[in-house]
C-alpha cells in the first residue's frame, strides 16, 4: 500500500509539471462529457411521526451516520466555455440516494415472563433523473488544473424502494444468524415527484488535445420536502399495521465524488486548444 501511495504520488507530481508545458485556449469550444461516480445521502428531519407514541419517546427513529448510505450516479453534460476559465456545464444523469434508519420494540408475556424483542433496519432508496446546471471557473490556464463550480439543479424522480431488515437482539446490529427481510416493495407513491436544490464543488482537470479528464466532489442542498404528507398513513404495503412504522418528513442533500472524461465536439487539433507555455509567452 505504501508503494502504491507513493506512485500515485509521483504520478501527480508528474502530470503537474508535465502540465505546465502547455497552456489551454479553449475560448468559444463546446465539449461533450460522460461522468459517473458514488455519493453519500444527508437525511435533515423536519417532522417525525410514528404509529405507537410513548412518554420516554421509545419509538423514535434512529438514522444512520453520514457515510453510511451510499448511491451511484452518471450521466453525460454538455459545457460551453465563454473564456479560457469560465464555462457553463448542463446535464442530464441517473442518481439513486436514501435513508436509513433503525428502530425497535420489546413486549414482556405476562403469563410466561417471557420477553419478545424485534430490532428492525429500514432502508429506503429514491432514484431520480436530475438536471444540473452550473458555472465552473478554471483557476489556472495550465494542462493540469483546478476548479469551482456551483449552480442549481432540479431531480425529477423514477422510483422509490422500501425494504427492512430485522432480528430478535437489540444491538443496533444486523445479527447474521438471525436475520431476516421484509419484501422490497414500492414506495414510489409515498414520496413527491420533484425536488430542486443548489450545488457547488471543487475539482481537477487534466487537459489534452483529444480530451479533457476530470475528478471532482459536490455538495448537493436539496430545498423540498421528500415524502408525501397525504399518503403518510395509507399503509398500501402494510408497514404501519406490521411493523408500526411511517416514514418520517426530511429533505435529502449529499456529497458527490465523480470522474469525468470530456471530447471537444469540435476537432480539438484543428482548434489549436493546446500551445506550449514558452510559445504562448513569446507571444
Amino acid at each position: 500500500m505504501k508503494y502504491l501511495l507513493v506512485v500515485l504520488v509521483l504520478s501527480l507530481v508528474s502530470l503537474k509539471v508535465q502540465g505546465q508545458n502547455y497552456t489551454v485556449h479553449n475560448t468559444g469550444k463546446s465539449y461533450l462529457g460522460l461522468l459517473g461516480g458514488m455519493n453519500f445521502s444527508i437525511p435533515r428531519i423536519t417532522d417525525r411521526y410514528s404509529v405507537l407514541t410513548s412518554a420516554e419517546e421509545k419509538f423514535e427513529k434512529e438514522y444512520d451516520k453520514f457515510g453510511k448510505t451510499k448511491g451511484a450516479q452518471f450521466g453525460l453534460q454538455y459545457s460551453y466555455n465563454f473564456t479560457t476559465a469560465i464555462a457553463v456545464l448542463i446535464g442530464v444523469g441517473y442518481e439513486t440516494l436514501g435513508f436509513k434508519y433503525f428502530t425497535n420494540y420489546s413486549w414482556v408475556d405476562t403469563l410466561e415472563k417471557q420477553e419478545f424483542a424485534r430490532e428492525m433496519h429500514h432502508i429506503q432508496k429514491i432514484s431520480y433523473f436530475t438536471v444540473p446546471i452550473q458555472a465552473k471557473w478554471e483557476i489556472t490556464r495550465g494542462q493540469f488544473t483546478p476548479f469551482v463550480q456551483g449552480g442549481v439543479y432540479m431531480d425529477f424522480r423514477h422510483q422509490a424502494t422500501k425494504i427492512i431488515h430485522y432480528d430478535n437482539t437489540i444491538d443496533q446490529e444486523e445479527t447474521e444468524n438471525q436475520l431476516s427481510y421484509s419484501p422490497q416493495v414500492s414506495i414510489k407513491e409515498d414520496t413527491r415527484k420533484f425536488n430542486l436544490g443548489l450545488t457547488g464543488g471543487v475539482g481537477m482537470s487534466y487537459h489534452t488535445k483529444y480530451a479533457t479528464f476530470g475528478l471532482e466532489s459536490n455538495f448537493r442542498y436539496g430545498f423540498f420536502d421528500v415524502v408525501n404528507d397525504e399518503t403518510r398513513y395509507t399503509d398500501r404495503n402494510g408497514f404501519a399495521l406490521l411493523y408500526l412504522d411511517v416514514l418520517d418528513q426530511l429533505k435529502l442533500s449529499s456529497l458527490n465524488v465523480q470522474a469525468s472524461v470530456s471530447i471537444p465536439l469540435n476537432n480539438a487539433v484543428r482548434s489549436n486548444i493546446m500551445r506550449k507555455t514558452k510559445y504562448y509567452k513569446k507571444r
